[in-house]
């Protein structure tokens, strides 16, 4: 049987290596970024399979986003 963990938003921060402010921020406004949820009244969690999902998903997409920074050449 697969057990769950759930973890709180300082864990989730520290595993993306972001700050806390980050992970809510990132929570509301990046679609894919798994949702944290209230396990009871005053506790809200995160799926930590979820997170790691979302790792590996970003992982997928390697190299620049965008332009690739010029080289300068040596003379």
């Amino acid at each position: 049987m697969y057990k769950q963990r759930f973890i709180q938003k300082k864990e989730v921060s520290r595993i993306l290596n972001i700050s806390s402010s980050t992970v809510s921020r990132w929570s509301k406004t990046i679609d894919n970024f798994p949702k944290p949820f209230l396990l009871g009244p005053n506790k809200v969690v995160w799926d930590l399979v979820e997170i790691e999902n979302y790792i590996n998903e970003r992982k997928q997409i390697r190299g620049f986003l965008g332009h690739k920074p010029e080289r300068k050449q040596c003379q």
